[in-house]
């Protein structure tokens, strides 16, 4: 600070200080005589209290004076003496309201003040020897990770703060905008500040939550992208591949913290349909508190627990005044700070806003590096690691679980041999996209490729020879759910049941309603959804006297109709007529051939997972039919607390029993991928032991196993550990 500044400091402190005294004897003697016999009484005399008081300000400022530590503490002697000040003025209050009670009520006034000055001498003393050694806000972001003792390169801090968003956060309005509950904030950051590694409050608003994290930033002595780098950077806002190699000179705690913090604003970002911030909005008030020049700290975040410039008038007004309006005297109605200029007002960095509109729109390709050296890679894919694990959740760990594990994201893991499938999504996830996005993906090239011609458009007709295509999309972080069902004219199936979700508040739509929103959202159609193939396939059908279907108990049983209801018994050459028992059909409908559906898992390099199903439903249907394929907990299911699931095979059967569901329930009571996968096809078996189906699970930690019945059933699988996909076979 100037030395202008300090001179009128200390003028102003010291003058102060000698008219705490004087003030007090005038209070005393305006107080009259009853006030001299309470303060005889109570063997308390209030002028010589203040006058200890102030002998004992006097001492400390001597210490204070000597030129190592002036500067340290200056600006936490100012809040001290400015709180001195108020406990005294309100000594004075307390004392002319508290004549007429009695010399009960001074002693005890008496003792307060006593008590908060030695408090205040306490925090002298602790600022005197330095910034305390739990302190987080503050305190250089480097410090802070040292100090933590682990290997995550971010302040816990924010991976805490960014946790609570992701799991109850990300929807909230004007999330990062939104000022805050200025008193939550000081307690929290005065918890943080005692306990760094403290976990946030059950309850608390996000935005609040959102807040702390922008007040913790501005506190930092340099902001993340450092005084040195700031033209650079600022003249790389044009450039993805400028912007890459400026970033890589930072130090690794400033570029992962960076990495770190810009990757939850693009998530928050992505959810601007609900909570109004999309990247532009978030970058105007995130851009000061992550850049800025040397000259123009983000001071105006001061506010979040201090009214600017005003006197307190009264005694609740003490926690929020600033130190200036403390130090003023009562009558005056100058502002006592305004001869030493704070730059309070906040000029918009516009450079500094394009430049964290810029990290958040192409955060993948500004933190992927295509020519990392080995090492780097190494060092990354560690850091990706961290990455999933802090953003999964608040996991409540048992004190065996307490210990960090690594994980192996991201995970690509998909029903059948779709090798060109997984690598889509893995290609999409791997570059940093979400689950979400990466399943869509996915199962979107499966539809463009017509996986065995169950998947997409062209394949798998119905009666009448039509292709319908069915399709689920669901987000294991907030459970929605976006599917379509028996969709015609519209050949993206798995795009338009993400539609469903982004823009919609319903989770199915079914037949030309489906239709009608897809092409709506900006889906091509209508087209026709047939090919040769599907038309040949219809063809020899009905020359097979549309033999194998699914009609029963019709007439005619081995013709084409039209069909009516069968009068008398149940024909027992294909069917069962024991009273009480289950039907089956003979021979099985549904085989690999003809009901490929592709149910596909991910989980991103964050730890979320989202899981999709696309599937043009079991061959020669009736129209009209819905399979499981758009049956969230049927063919799909996802929960970021536990894990995923997928499931293929016959779905008029299947969605009876909720497979996918109940995988994932019985992950989340303690089952292995593998025993919850047998458990849920056996539960099948035993009500129908010729059913034909498989599901695949895959737990948080991207543990995979698949379980079959009627059929050999394989699933394509992509890790961090592969060079590419590998397909796994179950045997029923």
């Amino acid at each position: 600070m100037p030395s202008l500044i300090s001179q009128q400091w200390q003028e102003r402190t010291s003058g102060f200080f000698s008219s705490s005294g004087t003030k007090l004897r005038e209070a005393r003697q305006s107080a009259g005589a009853f006030v001299g016999e309470v303060a005889k009484d109570a063997k308390v005399n209030v002028t010589d209290v203040a006058e200890r008081v102030g002998s004992l300000f006097k001492s400390r400022w001597a210490i204070l004076q000597q030129p190592a530590t002036r500067h340290a503490v200056q600006e936490h002697l100012i809040t001290a003496a400015a709180t001195t000040g108020t406990l005294v003025r309100k000594g004075i209050t307390e004392t002319k309201e508290k004549v007429s009670v009695g010399k009960i009520k001074v002693e005890e006034a008496a003792k307060k003040t006593a008590q908060k000055s030695k408090t205040l001498l306490t925090d002298i003393e602790r600022w005197q020897k330095g910034v305390a050694s739990s302190d987080v806000f503050g305190v250089a972001i480097e410090v802070t990770v040292q100090r933590q003792e682990s290997t995550r390169p971010i302040p816990f801090i924010l991976i805490k703060c960014a946790d609570y968003l992701i799991l109850t956060g990300l929807n909230s309005p004007s999330l990062f905008k939104a000022e805050g509950d200025k008193k939550l904030i000081q307690q929290l950051v005065s918890a943080y500040n005692q306990d760094p590694s403290a976990s946030i409050p059950e309850g608390v608003n996000p935005v609040d939550v959102a807040a702390l994290m922008k007040y913790y930033l501005a506190s930092l002595p340099t902001p993340l992208t450092t005084f040195e780098l700031y033209n650079e950077v600022k003249d790389a806002r044009s450039s993805v591949n400028r912007m890459r190699k400026s970033l890589q000179k930072l130090s690794s705690v400033n570029y992962n913290t960076l990495e770190f913090v810009t990757a939850l604003l693009l998530r928050v970002s992505e959810k601007s349909q609900l909570n109004k911030m999309d990247s532009h909005s978030l970058a105007m008030e995130m851009a000061p508190v992550i850049m800025w020049r040397e000259d123009k700290r983000p001071e105006s975040y001061r506010e979040y627990w201090r009214h600017p410039s005003r006197s307190p008038k009264k005694s609740n007004d003490f926690e929020t005044a600033t130190p200036w309006d403390l130090l003023s005297d009562e009558g005056e109605g100058v502002d006592a700070s305004s001869s030493i200029p704070l730059d309070d007002i906040v000029q918009v960095d516009f450079g500094a806003v394009e430049v964290v509109q810029c990290l958040i729109e192409h955060h993948n390709a500004i933190f992927t590096d295509a020519e990392e050296t080995s090492s780097q890679v190494m060092a990354r894919s560690y850091l990706s690691i961290i990455l999933s694990t802090l953003l999964l959740f608040l996991p409540l760990l048992t004190a065996a679980e307490a210990e960090w594990k690594p994980k192996k994201f991201p995970v690509v893991v998909s029903t059948w041999s779709f090798i060109e499938a997984a690598r889509a999504a893995w290609r999409a996830v791997d570059k940093g996209s979400s689950a979400v996005e990466a399943v869509v993906e996915g199962c979107s090239a499966c539809e463009e490729l017509r996986c065995d011609g169950t998947v997409g458009p062209g394949g798998s007709p119905n009666e009448n020879g039509e292709t319908m295509l069915d399709a689920l999309v669901m987000d294991g972080v907030t459970m929605e759910v976006g599917a379509v069902a028996a969709m015609r004219y519209v050949k993206d199936g798995i795009r338009a049941a993400w539609l469903v979700m982004k823009y919609s508040r319903h989770t199915l739509l079914a037949g030309e309603g489906a239709s009608a929103f897809a092409i709506s959202m900006g889906l091509p159609g209508p087209m026709n959804l047939s090919s040769p193939e599907s038309l040949k396939k219809w063809s020899d059908w009905k020359e097979n006297r549309c033999q194998p279907n699914f009609r029963k108990n019709v007439v005619p049983a081995n013709g084409c109709g039209p069909y009516k209801p069968k009068d008398g018994g149940i024909d027992v050459s294909t069917e069962s007529c024991e009273m009480g028992t289950i039907e089956y059909r003979l021979p099985p409908l549904v085989g690999p051939h003809n009901h490929d559906t592709i149910s596909m898992a991910v989980i991103d390099k964050m730890g979320h997972i989202a899981v999709g199903t696309s599937t043009n439903g079991a061959t020669f249907k009736i129209p009209g039919r819905v399979g499981d394929g758009p049956i969230a907990g049927s063919s799909a299911y996802a929960d970021d607390e536990v894990g995923g699931c997928g499931a293929t095979g016959d779905g008029d059967i299947m969605m009876r029993f909720l497979p996918c569901y109940q995988v994932v329930e019985s992950m989340r009571q303690g089952m292995k991928p593998e025993e919850a996968a047998k458990d849920a096809v056996s539960r099948i078996a035993r009500k129908f032991p010729d059913f034909v189906g498989a599901v695949v699970a895959v737990d948080k930690n991207g543990s995979h196993a698949g379980a079959c019945h009627g059929w050999t059933f394989q699933y394509s699988v992509q890790d961090p550990n592969m060079d590419d996909v590998q397909v796994f076979t179950v045997l029923p």
